[in-house]
C-alpha cells in the first residue's frame, strides 16, 4: 500500500520493449539495479513498469541491447500536475465553483414546515418570515432561539416548536396543543340510533318517554329534552328546555349474507411485467414507451396518473401516465362445501362488521346456509345480535 502510493507520487511509465533480444535489455536493468514494477510478455515483446526516475536513464541499456523501447502508458502526480498546468481555466473554474458553493452554503433557501394539524402553515411562516428567516437568508444571521419563542407568543395553538438549520433547509417542526371541546349546551333530546328493543335506560337529564321491553324505531325519541319545575303551582307553565342525557342500552339485530363459488377461476401474477409510458401536455398525448402485448398471454393493467412539477406561474398542465401490465396465469379453483361455507361466513361478517360498534357486546351469533337452485354456489346468511347504547343526541330546533 504504501510502495503504491509512493510510486503514484514519484510517477510510473509504461513501455513497450521490442527487438531481437527484449531479454538482454531486462537483464541490464537488472545489474544497473533499475527497479521494475512489472514485467509481462506479451508475444516476442516485453511490457515494462518502472518509476519515472529511473526511465530517464535507460538510454544507454536500450543502445547497448540493440532494442527499441515506445512509452505505452504513464500515470501519477507528475504527470497530473503537468496536465492540470496545461488547463489552467479548468483549474481557475473549480477553485471558482468551490467558492461560490460556499458561498451559496452559507444561506438558507429552503424552508419546511411540518406538524400542522389546523393551524395554517401562512400563519407559521408569517411569524418565521417576520423574524428574518426567509429564503435567501444568510444562516448566521438567523437566531433560532427567538424565532421559536415568537412562535410560542404569537400562535397560540402550538404547545412545542423546534427550529433546526441543516445545510440549505430549515425545518420548523410544529405540535399543536389539544384544544378541550366546547361542550354544547343547546337544548336537545335522544334519540334511537338504530331499530332495537330497550333492555336498559338511566336518564341523568329530561323526561324518559320509553321503558324496558319497548321495541323502537330509528329516529324515535328516547329521552326529551324538557324538564317540569316541581315547585311551580300553575299547571300550564311551559316546561324549561335542556339538553337530555343518559343512557339506553337495546337488543339490536344485525344481518349479513356472503356467497362462494365451489370452483372459480382465480388469476396468478407470474412476476412478469410490462410498463408504458404516456406523457400528457394539454389535450395532446405522446407516447414515451410503448408496450407490445402478446394477444395469445393474459395481462392485469394497473394505470398511474401523476402530474408533473412545473413552472408554478404557468397554466400549462403536464400529466404523466405509467401503464403496469402484469401477466397473469390463469388457473381453476375447486373448494368443499365446507370451505366454501367458512369463506362466504367470513365475507357476511365483513359486511355487517362495520355497522357494529366496537363497545358492542355480542349475544349471539347464528350461521345459516341457504338452500338455493345454483349447484355451483353456496350462499351464508349470519344473524347477529347485540347488546349497544343506541342514543344519539339530537338538537331540539
Amino acid at each position: 500500500m504504501i510502495s503504491n502510493i509512493t510510486n503514484y507520487i514519484s510517477g510510473t511509465v509504461t513501455i513497450k520493449v521490442s527487438g531481437a533480444m527484449p531479454e538482454r535489455f531486462i537483464n541490464l536493468c537488472m545489474i544497473e539495479k533499475i527497479s521494475l514494477l512489472s514485467i509481462t510478455k506479451k508475444k516476442d515483446d516485453f511490457i515494462v513498469r518502472l518509476s519515472l526516475s529511473d526511465f530517464f536513464s535507460l538510454r544507454p541499456l536500450v543502445r547497448k541491447s540493440r532494442n527499441r523501447i515506445r512509452v505505452v502508458d504513464y500515470a501519477g502526480l507528475p504527470f497530473l500536475a503537468r496536465k492540470i498546468k496545461r488547463r489552467k481555466m479548468l483549474v481557475v473554474g473549480g477553485i471558482i465553483f468551490l467558492m461560490l458553493l460556499n458561498i451559496l452554503m452559507s444561506y438558507i433557501w429552503f424552508i419546511d414546515i411540518v406538524g400542522m394539524n389546523s393551524v395554517p402553515a401562512s400563519q407559521i411562516k408569517q411569524v418565521v418570515y417576520e423574524q428574518g428567516l426567509r429564503p435567501g437568508a444568510l444562516k448566521d444571521a438567523v437566531n433560532t432561539k427567538i424565532i421559536e419563542n415568537q412562535i410560542l407568543l404569537n400562535v397560540p395553538e402550538v404547545a412545542w416548536v423546534s427550529v433546526n438549520v441543516t445545510g440549505t433547509r430549515a425545518v420548523v417542526e410544529i405540535v399543536e396543543k389539544t384544544m378541550p371541546k366546547e361542550l354544547d349546551k343547546a337544548p336537545a333530546d335522544i334519540i334511537a340510533a338504530k331499530d332495537g328493543i330497550i333492555m336498559d335506560i338511566i336518564v341523568l337529564a329530561g323526561q324518559s318517554t320509553v321503558k324496558k321491553g319497548d321495541t323502537v324505531k330509528k329516529g324515535d325519541v328516547l329521552i326529551k329534552g324538557v324538564v317540569y319545575d316541581s315547585k311551580a303551582t300553575v299547571t300550564n307553565i311551559a316546561p324549561q328546555m335542556i339538553r337530555a342525557n343518559g343512557i339506553v342500552k337495546a337488543r339490536v339485530w344485525y344481518e349479513g349474507y356472503g356467497e362462494t363459488q365451489l370452483v372459480k377461476t382465480i388469476h396468478e401474477r407470474t412476476g412478469k411485467q410490462e410498463i408504458g409510458v404516456t406523457l400528457k401536455v394539454l389535450q395532446s398525448e405522446i407516447l414515451l414507451k410503448k408496450v407490445t402485448i402478446d394477444p395469445e398471454q393474459q395481462f392485469e393493467v394497473e394505470v398511474l396518473n401523476k402530474k408533473l412539477s412545473w413552472w408554478r406561474n404557468s397554466d400549462i398542465a403536464v400529466e404523466s401516465i405509467i401503464s403496469v401490465y402484469y401477466e397473469v396465469n390463469t388457473k381453476t379453483l375447486t373448494l368443499s362445501v365446507g370451505e366454501a361455507r367458512e369463506d362466504g361466513k367470513a365475507k357476511a361478517l365483513a359486511g355487517i362488521q362495520s355497522s357494529i360498534p366496537e363497545i358492542a357486546q355480542v349475544l349471539s351469533r347464528n350461521i345459516e346456509v341457504l338452500q338455493i337452485p345454483e349447484t355451483n354456489l353456496v350462499r351464508v346468511k349470519v344473524n347477529v345480535e347485540t347488546a349497544e347504547d343506541i342514543g344519539q343526541v339530537m338538537n331540539i330546533p
